[in-house]
């Protein structure tokens, strides 16, 4: 059961892509579409495809010796890196699944997973492979979904519905987010973000102003380094005037708290931009390929000095 859960925690890290052009915008995978629960209030995705033409993944991701994803392939028969087209994550506040298409062959991943002590849990024509606290389940041979087990039951149970509640807007969304990205992320009410934030340390104030939000889009594209727009429509004006303040106070902090000897963390709050026009926010972050370089070196390395929010050593 140790394994299944790393194996699940790998398959939400991973990321998969859709095979979109670059004009128009992002499209949903329609076989994972159809399977979004009628409840979402958050919705994720990745273009695997996309981000592995990128600089970044060709440097740090792609020949890199990765222990956990590694141990999965052996673990599974299933490669990350390569077997996985698209991942949709998807959250009711509390519950968060992973669906995914890929090549998967069920036949032959499901002996090894039971091997970490899972149970075979058989419902309404489909298999669900765990324990009520993780399973994963095939719907077909390029089709997998994994969850808590309550909500992949409900998933099944959902499956066809014409009333998709939230998820419609949650879809409707992400079609206006650009196609060139190959990272996206929309929400519909506060929860889905204010509940991810830590609750102690410099960050807690921010889930409360996050929780004025209605509405979010991120969106983020590797071909040139890392370029980020998110926006975030709030409740009302004032509401956004506070977020809009809030954020910026974060980046002002975190540069005051960064070292002479620490540049390019300097270069890359230089790089964000936060604009606030009636009840809408948006956020800019522009980071060079050669700075992005650097930051993921310093992260793999340890950080020498604290990411904003996080503590200092020693709790200082």
């Amino acid at each position: 059961m140790h394994k299944l859960r790393w194996a699940l925690v790998l398959v939400s890290l991973a990321a998969a892509g859709c095979r979109s052009a670059d004009t128009g915008s992002v499209r949903v995978d329609p076989a994972l579409a159809a399977l979004v629960p009628d409840d979402a209030v958050f919705l994720a995705g990745v273009r695997m495809e996309a981000v592995r033409a990128t600089p970044l993944y060709r440097k740090w991701v792609a020949d890199k010796p990765r222990p956990l994803v590694d141990e999965f392939a052996k673990e599974t028969g299933l490669d990350l890196r390569k077997d996985l087209w698209e991942l949709l994550l998807a959250s009711d506040g509390k519950d968060t699944l992973a669906m995914a298409r890929g090549k998967f062959a069920p036949q032959g991943l499901e002996p090894r997973l039971q091997r970490g002590g899972a149970r075979r849990m058989p419902y309404k024509g489909y298999t669900l492979i765990g324990d009520e606290n993780a399973v994963v389940a095939f719907m077909n041979t390029t089709t997998a979904v994994a969850g808590p087990a309550k909500a992949i039951r409900s998933l099944i149970d959902q499956r066809n519905r014409s009333d998709r509640g939230t998820a419609k807007a949650l879809l409707a969304k992400v079609n206006t987010i650009p196609a060139q990205n190959q990272i996206w992320a929309v929400s519909v009410g506060p929860s889905a973000l204010a509940d991810k934030v830590p609750q102690s340390g410099n960050l807690a104030n921010l889930g409360k102003i996050l929780a004025m939000l209605e509405t979010s889009t991120v969106a983020v594209d590797l071909r040139s380094g890392l370029n980020l727009v998110a926006t975030g429509v709030c409740r009302t004006e004032q509401d956004a005037r506070t977020l809009g303040d809030a954020l910026r106070g974060l980046v002002g902090l975190a540069r005051l708290s960064t070292p002479d000897n620490e540049p390019e963390l300097l270069r890359a709050y230089d790089g964000i931009r936060i604009q606030q026009q009636q009840r809408s926010v948006r956020v800019e972050a522009q980071v060079p390929q050669d700075l992005l370089d650097k930051l993921l070196a310093r992260a793999e390395s340890g950080p020498k000095t604290p990411w904003p929010g996080q503590a200092r050593p020693g709790g200082k």
